[in-house]
């Protein structure tokens, strides 16, 4: 995709990543170094391509490299409410409270799970 069409994507957000508000960098487009996702951020096709959605800029807003690969089959209301849950437990697990150590767990766990799945 042209550089003009990138930036206007980008800027439909003010260089925000439109699921999580994350800040993300123009110049870091695209994935190029997976131990530093940090600021990357790609293309998110709201209505899919795969139903119907438009290959254009009309149809595109940027988000994080994060919350982008989270996102995959996923619709709006489903990511709002995985987005509405993580802010719970997140306020969860920096109380310490018994259900914010068991997620801290569950995460462990859950990474450990993708990691032997990725190799």
């Amino acid at each position: 995709m042209k550089k003009s069409k990138l930036k206007e994507i980008f800027d439909k957000t003010n260089g925000h990543c439109h699921f999580c508000g994350d800040l993300v960098i123009f110049d870091r487009y695209g994935l190029k170094d997976i131990n530093n996702i940090k600021g990357v951020w790609e293309l998110d096709h709201v209505v899919q391509k795969a139903k119907g959605g438009r290959k254009d800029s009309s149809n595109c807003l940027p988000a994080c490299y994060g919350c982008n690969h989270l996102r995959w089959h996923r619709k709006g209301k489903e990511i709002r409410d995985l987005l509405f849950l993580g802010v719970i437990a997140k306020k969860e697990i920096q109380k310490n409270s018994k259900i914010g150590l068991e997620l801290k767990e569950m995460k462990k766990r859950r990474k450990c799970e993708n990691k032997k799945r990725r190799k």
